[in-house]
């Protein structure tokens, strides 16, 4: 699984440089791409968002490519939505770059080609359509105005909070570094684009799990327009250069450097997975905690922490609460469930418990309805640095 993930997280680098590339020399297009990636760090977990990148980059790239060539959307591009919407609910994402390409058109040709503007036209009303084959129909679609409008479960998930800049301190940087060389450099971008980085900043300012839409996709949509207005960077300015020993030396062997690069990466591998055991942290997994239920024949419901949700889902225990909160945790749920949290809360969670005929809960050390069952006279029957488990004392 890791393996897997970092996979993905290293192809979306390496499109990322390739689309940049067409456009910028190679460095400038690999370092910005490793700069981009390293931004977005913050969502490298191993859930199915992660897969959906390497996607976001080929359909922005290929639509705005499309878009400044004055042709018509690539076709083959609805199979890739049909596999992003089967992936993960930011398929609606797709919608909305398509929209903004497609206005940059409107932008170079106006009016002047209106049979280009109808393949265009029907190509955004083939989006939505083909999106629906997946398990949910038009449900998953709808999903993105039950989150986008918020519920009660919205305002409690750590990654659909506003940014704060004392929490990223490195994206901050990021940020103002963009703005500060957009002003001093005096880009030229055309309204369109510019309306596309306010909509990319405006979603990742409001919640913090779209931060990928500003850093990788805004240097894609500007970088046409870096190498035009300034031709140090441009690819075409690199070409022409006379090459030196060192750039003549990894030409003439590109291929062999790659293929004795890649035996060394999976060589390295191989070795680092036998050396180290890869496995989920207990802060999730409550590993040690979940041997006890077992080797204890604990049963019944239970009220667990947050975290826990995936690693009892995991062990084939119904939980209480889970991942799924801003779908399935609502009509009032969520916010029962945080004030039994609060100060106070104690008659709150004595009735959920009595609601929901809770038998053993299973808390991280530091939630604070702890104290509230120490209260009401539950038995701490295991306790470690990642867990503490509490049973009804009947």
């Amino acid at each position: 699984m890791a393996l897997l993930i970092i996979s993905t997280i290293a192809l979306t680098g390496a499109l990322l440089s390739w689309c940049l590339s067409t456009w910028l020399r190679p460095m400038a297009a690999v370092g910005l791409a490793l700069f981009a990636a390293a931004l977005i760090s913050p969502i490298y977990t191993a859930r199915p968002h992660i897969f959906t990148l390497p996607i976001i980059v080929i359909w922005t790239a290929m639509l705005f490519r499309a878009a400044r060539n004055e042709q018509e959307p690539p076709l083959w591009l609805l199979a890739l939505l049909v596999l992003w919407a089967n992936l993960h609910a930011t398929f609606t994402l797709g919608f909305v770059i398509a929209a903004f390409a497609g206005l940059d058109l409107l932008v170079r040709t106006r009016l002047s080609n209106p049979v280009l503007l109808g393949k265009w036209v029907a190509f955004g009303l083939l989006c939505p359509v083909v999106s629906l084959i997946n398990p949910y129909g038009i449900k998953a679609i709808l999903a993105t105005f039950t989150v986008a409008y918020g519920n009660e479960a919205v305002p409690l998930i750590i990654e659909w909070k506003p940014f704060d800049a004392s929490d990223q301190p490195f994206q901050e940087v990021g940020i103002l570094l963009f703005f500060f060389a957009l002003l001093v450099s005096r880009l030229r971008v055309g309204w369109a684009k510019a309306l596309f980085i306010v909509f990319a900043l405006h979603i990742y300012l409001t919640h913090l799990r779209f931060m990928y839409l500003f850093f990788l996709l805004v240097p894609i949509v500007l970088a046409a327009e870096i190498a035009e207005q300034y031709p140090a960077l441009s690819l075409g300015k690199w070409v022409s250069d006379r090459r030196d020993g060192l750039e003549r030396f990894f030409a003439e062997r590109f291929y062999r450097i790659c293929g004795v690069a890649g035996v060394l990466l999976v060589g390295a591998t191989a070795m680092l997975a036998s050396a180290y055991q890869v496995e989920p942290s207990q802060k999730t997994s409550a590993k040690d905690a979940l041997a006890f239920v077992e080797n204890n024949h604990l049963s019944g419901n239970v009220l667990n922490s947050y975290n826990f949700g995936g690693s009892l889902i995991f062990h084939g225990i119904k939980t209480f609460i889970d991942g799924r909160t801003d779908q399935l945790f609502l009509n009032g749920f969520m916010k029962t469930d945080a004030e039994t949290g609060r100060s106070g809360g104690k008659p709150v969670l004595e009735a959920q418990l009595k609601k929901h005929a809770i038998d053993w809960a299973l808390l991280t050390p530091d939630d604070s309805r702890i104290p509230f069952f120490d209260d009401l006279g539950w038995k701490r029957a295991y306790a470690d640095d990642y867990a503490v488990i509490y049973t009804r004392d009947r």
